[in-house]
């Protein structure tokens, strides 16, 4: 890669983006130490490992912006048998905890495949999707073949059982249909078939149904229920819900402070390391805290929306957005549930709760949308001889208006010579921007 070339790419660097995922880590980590520390300081086995599991995500990350986005367009279907062959696997040699078995052993550590399914099954969808472009929008006979590739993942996280990865897998995806641009009645179809599911589930005996077949388990109904009752059984499924609401309550607005919350440090607070690390936050550092990390999201989805809004071509707009559903409700389900607005699930919230394989996915995630991002352009180094159409004898391009201001990616360098045109080259059948007036962007 060139100087100048690096230069103009370097431009298209997404820095909030960047900036607010390590704000997140930062938080995340202290956070954790706080949660896991002995009275005498003493840093934790879990906050060691999470310490590096983030080392090796932030070197994953910088190598990562080596490469470009769309060469993982020959990974899709490789990585999505793969996650079907983990998730399988996770049956017959899974670890259980907690009532479920959802991880694989790897020596000292653990590893969930639900984590990497979601992203495998967004790269899936995005490729098909991109290829099912259609003016007037996706039909019922365009979505015969994706969903049935989300149903296969989704059965089989739902039967370790894990009923909130399987709803989030489910929430992530959705927005890749909804910018791929459904038809009005096919939207009208799907809504009125959740809406019948959901009546069916709650009013007409549908829960039995489910319990019968093993596809929920007592307990997971049990949460729904104590949800609108927590302090029906105080000791019991309604205790999170309680305990979760005194420890954010009682961090006010300055918080009780930096290793001081009581409700954590005595052992009320449960999983104040995973699903409740957020409570464990907002009890030592108050509403001031608690609105920083918040704070901290909305700039990470604003940039990342942003890419999602100046990509130049589908694969890369349905991938971006699907990678930001994936984090949004993943953070909306869990600050839902801790503060009692959603029923308990074990939903992390991404780089903050303690675990491995969810922190190395939200990374994972957060890279591939800073590599889109930087990757928008592909430029020509020796543009004019690379299209001699555009500047045959006689050929001459209309002066149209452009549809956006038109600025360098970056000043050149004095000591070598400017070997780019004043304007951008797409990347496929780049003399038509002479030719023709230019399309639209693809996301307004």
């Amino acid at each position: 890669m060139s100087p100048g070339l690096t230069r103009r790419l370097a431009e298209n660097f997404s820095w909030p983006l960047i900036l607010a995922t390590l704000g997140l880590m930062a938080c995340g980590l202290i956070n954790l130490y706080s949660a896991t520390s002995t009275p005498t300081g003493e840093m934790s086995h879990n906050f060691l490992k999470q310490v590096i599991f983030a080392a090796i995500g932030l070197v994953g990350l910088g190598i990562f912006f080596v490469f470009d986005y769309r060469n993982l367009k020959s990974l899709v279907w490789p990585l999505f048998i793969l996650s079907i062959i983990l998730l399988v696997a996770v049956k017959f040699f899974g670890v259980k905890a907690g009532g479920a078995q959802r991880w694989l052993p790897f020596g000292p550590f653990r590893f969930q495949p639900s984590e990497l399914a979601k992203i495998a099954l967004i790269l899936l969808l995005a490729q098909v999707l991109a290829k099912k472009e259609h003016p007037t929008g996706l039909d019922f006979k365009d979505l015969l073949w994706p969903l049935p590739l989300i149903l296969g993942p989704f059965f089989l996280i739902l039967k370790q059982p894990d009923l909130g990865t399987a709803l989030h897998l489910i929430l992530s995806v959705a927005p890749i249909f909804f910018l791929a641009k459904l038809r009005l009645r096919v939207i009208i179809t799907l809504v009125s078939l959740v809406a019948a599911m959901s009546a069916w589930i709650f009013f007409l005996g549908g829960q039995q149904f489910l319990l019968d077949r093993g596809l929920i388990k007592p307990y997971q109904l049990d949460r729904v229920r104590y949800y609108f009752t927590p302090k029906a059984k105080p000791t019991d499924e309604g205790w999170q819900i309680i305990q979760a609401e005194n420890a954010i309550g009682g961090g006010q607005i300055l918080g009780q402070g930096f290793q001081e919350g009581t409700q954590q440090k005595y052992g009320f607070l449960p999983a104040r390391e995973t699903d409740f690390a957020f409570a464990a936050l907002a009890e030592e550092w108050g509403f001031v805290g608690a609105s920083v990390i918040i704070f901290l999201f909305f700039c990470l989805f604003w940039a990342a929306l942003n890419i999602v809004k100046r990509g130049s071509e589908s694969f890369g707009a349905y991938l971006a957005i699907g990678l930001t559903s994936l984090i949004f409700w993943q953070m909306a389900i869990n600050i839902a549930m801790v503060v009692g607005l959603f029923p308990v699930v074990g939903i992390p919230l991404p780089f903050i709760s303690y675990g491995g394989s969810a922190l190395f996915a939200s990374l994972l995630a957060v890279a591939i949308i800073a590599n889109i991002g930087l990757n928008r352009y592909v430029f020509q180094d020796e543009a004019i001889k690379q299209n001699p159409q555009v500047w045959a004898k006689g050929v001459t391009a209309p002066k149209e208006p452009a549809t956006e201001p038109i600025r360098r990616l970056a000043p050149p360098n004095p000591d070598e010579p400017e070997p780019y045109p004043d304007h951008r080259l797409p990347r496929r059948q780049v003399w038509l921007k002479y030719l023709r007036k230019p399309e639209r962007p693809f996301f307004e």
